[in-house]
């Protein structure tokens, strides 16, 4: 047991131990030290701070240390030297944040400070600052993956962000900034090709021509999967019928992804545009039965248009934005091996979101930057359905796929709601290191009504190496049109007369930097959700409810510290407690602690080694499982790159679970399986891999 705790005991030791040096003051002197730590003592310029500026919190750039949030940014030299591949890799080093398959086509879950469900609509995806959504769940779509070679930055930001982004900035925002004109400055293609039949290639190239920014990315992706991860037993071991399964079996980890980014800008207008070719396996299949016929196609688009002016009135930075997205998803489902049921489902939906939002920041009073906004959006969405069994079959039961043309018999019908909001926020310099941001926003919707979540942050620079933040928001959770709308399912129906899920959150957050070699974040929270949204009934079809609460607790604590000139060491530890108080249990399959570390080392010129080292502990299983705990694991990771070979060439080379350890990702419960779940022994994740890769740029 103890050497379970050994990364966290030594982490928590090194990040005290500067804390530990402000307290040792003599006898006598306590008065002037606490003077000197809360405000009577230097106030000097910071001049060794670096500064990270980040946009998500307040809808202008801002330093990281200032913003009325707890934030993380991660950039793309950052990206580049971890060696991360998708934004799910750049995701987990982030305290708190944890990236786990769902039993749900293993649609990857972003699980935050304890708080997710299977498709995990708590999490909003911004790009570039424009919401990424499919309104059939809310999330992200299905297996939905991100290459990063046109990622320029990641910014996220921890707990709630509805009082400027509206529904589903739940427990937190994830904005993906992609690459301008100046930062690509001219053409590079890279290619990568690793285990399990990994192939990657990318190009982009930015300018400037005839007056126009201009930048363009495309990366395609593409992986056959992993056949070492195997799942033991599935859906027919547990009905007796395991000569039928596929079992022994992998899963169907394959994929391939086409993206494509453009930008173009001049004078005061942006346009971005966004767009995804996706198709991938299964996973445990639909119905926790190993198939290999199941696969998803996804296309998707997201585009903006965005004026922006500083100029038209004195004091006033105006801008309005146009927006849509579009996402098409064909979903062709195999339940079981053919050899026991012939059974395939074909639902597809096609979700179409757009609006238009106008802002303005008025800085012409002193000591105040108001930020007034307003917008309106319409959500779309058109289902259609083949499939060979129920009451839309007739009688072709397990025979060809039949063509659902009845709405009575279809899985949902078209459905449509409308938006318009409005949001007012005053950043204040009370005084001199006092700043405090307070904003509403009021969010109006068609089908459920009206929504209105309030945020206030108090930023105080304690000292010149020491900011403290006491934060609090509220933020909701809009329901899907799935939770509303959906019907003709064995296992759950919609629900009209839902509310939206909503959290209140508290925070507190302390940025000590005492040296420029040294950074240290530490940064508590408590919340409390209402509302949430689950399947509810003794017998099945169940029907969607607002039926549980939920409260949670924790800390995180970060360290930046160069330790040599060549050597730079990042690590995090956090730790969360949260319990579903409607049944009175630990929130299942989160983790409760998560430490990270990752130490980068320039050993030569052009040359680097950086290390990944991740420890997942403290998963609970759901209430009433009987299966043993969830195993804890270590993952390590290497990646060695060497730069500038010729001036134009870069190559690297990376290991991805060094140690080749059995990873394995909690399976869901179900209480009329025999072992507490239909693939007991929970998901197996991807063994050792390694990929090459080689850049070029001119």
């Amino acid at each position: 047991m103890i050497k379970h705790y050994t990364p966290a005991v030594l982490l928590g030791i090194a990040l005290l131990i500067p804390f530990a040096a402000l307290a040792a003051t003599p006898e006598g002197e306590d008065v002037e030290a606490f003077e000197e730590i809360f405000g009577s003592g230097p106030q000097e310029e910071d001049v060794y701070r670096s500064e990270r500026l980040l946009v998500t919190a307040t809808g202008s750039l801002k330093p990281v240390r200032l913003a009325p949030s707890v934030a993380t940014v991660i950039t793309k030299e950052e990206i580049e030297a971890i060696g991360a591949t998708n934004l799910d890799e750049i995701l987990e080093t982030v305290p708190g944040f944890h990236v786990t398959p769902s039993g749900t086509f293993f649609t990857p879950i972003w699980s935050l400070r304890g708080i997710h469900t299977s498709v995990n609509p708590e999490v909003l995806l911004l790009i570039n600052g424009v919401p990424f959504t499919s309104n059939y769940v809310g999330n992200r779509g299905f297996r939905y993956r991100m290459p990063v070679s046109m990622i320029s930055r990641v910014e996220v930001v921890r707990g709630p962000g509805s009082a400027l982004h509206g529904a589903d900035a739940y427990s937190g925002v994830v904005n993906v900034i992609t690459k301008d004109n100046f930062e690509i400055g001219g053409t590079e293609t890279g290619a990568r090709a690793g285990s399990f039949d990994t192939y990657d290639a990318w190009a982009q190239h930015g300018g400037q021509y005839g007056g126009w920014d201009i930048s363009f990315g495309i990366e395609w992706q593409k992986s056959d999967g992993d056949d070492d991860s195997i799942v033991e037993k599935d859906y027919l071991h547990a009905i007796g019928l395991a000569f039928l399964s596929n079992a022994p079996g992998h899963l169907d980890n394959s994929y391939e992804t086409l993206d494509a980014n453009l930008q173009l800008r001049k004078g005061d207008w942006d346009f971005h545009l966004y767009g995804q070719l996706l198709e991938s396996g299964g996973g445990p299949g639909a119905a926790q039965a190993i198939t290999y016929g199941t696969d998803q196609d996804i296309q998707s688009l997201l585009a903006d248009l965005t004026y922006s002016n500083d100029h038209l009135l004195d004091d006033w930075d105006l801008s309005c934005r146009l927006y849509y997205s579009y996402m098409h998803t064909d979903s062709y489902l195999q339940f079981f091996p053919t050899t026991f049921l012939n059974m395939f489902g074909n639902p597809i939906y096609t979700s179409k979101d757009g609006g238009i939002e106008v802002a303005g920041i008025y800085d012409g009073f002193s000591a105040h930057k108001i930020r007034l906004g307003a917008g309106w959006k319409s959500y779309d969405i058109e289902p259609d359905e083949y499939t060979n069994f129920g009451p839309a079959a007739g009688a072709n039961q397990f025979g060809p796929l039949v063509h659902v043309t009845d709405s009575n018999l279809r899985y949902m019908d078209d459905a449509n709601r409308q938006l318009f909001y409005g949001l007012v926020q005053d950043e204040w310099n009370l005084a001199r290191g006092w700043e405090l941001t307070a904003g509403v926003r009021y969010d109006e919707y068609s089908d459920f009504g009206e929504t209105i979540n309030p945020r206030a942050a108090l930023v105080w620079e304690t000292r010149y190496d020491l900011i403290t933040k006491l934060l609090y928001g509220k933020a909701f959770r809009a329901p899907s049109f799935s939770e509303q709308y959906v019907k003709n399912n064995p296992v759950g129906v919609g629900n009209q007369e839902l509310d939206p899920e909503t959290i209140q959150t508290v925070e507190l957050a302390f940025d000590y930097q005492p040296t420029a070699d040294v950074g240290i974040k530490l940064n508590l929270f408590h919340y409390e959700a209402e509302d949430l949204i689950a399947l509810a009934g003794p017998t099945l079809p169940q029907t969607y409810e607002n039926f549980a609460e939920q409260e949670g607790n924790g800390f995180e604590i970060e360290l930046d510290w160069q330790l040599l000139e060549q050597l730079q060491i990042r690590s995090n530890f956090a730790y969360q407690k949260s319990e579903n108080k409607t049944i009175d249990h630990d929130v299942h399959d989160a983790p409760e602690m998560q430490f990270y570390l990752n130490p980068h080392w320039e050993f030569l010129p052009d040359w680097s080694l950086d290390g990944q080292y991740y420890w997942v502990a403290g998963r609970n299983r759901a209430q009433g499982d009987p299966r043993e705990e969830i195993d804890d694991y270590h993952l390590v990771n290497l990646t060695l790159r060497w730069k500038n070979i010729a001036q134009y060439y870069d190559v690297a080379i990376s290991v991805r679970n060094l140690f080749d350890e059995d990873v394995r990702e909690p399976s869901p419960y179900d209480a009329t399986a025999p072992e507490g779940a239909f693939i007991a022994n929970d998901y197996p994740i991807k063994s050792r891999m390694i990929w090459a890769e080689i850049r070029m740029h001119f």
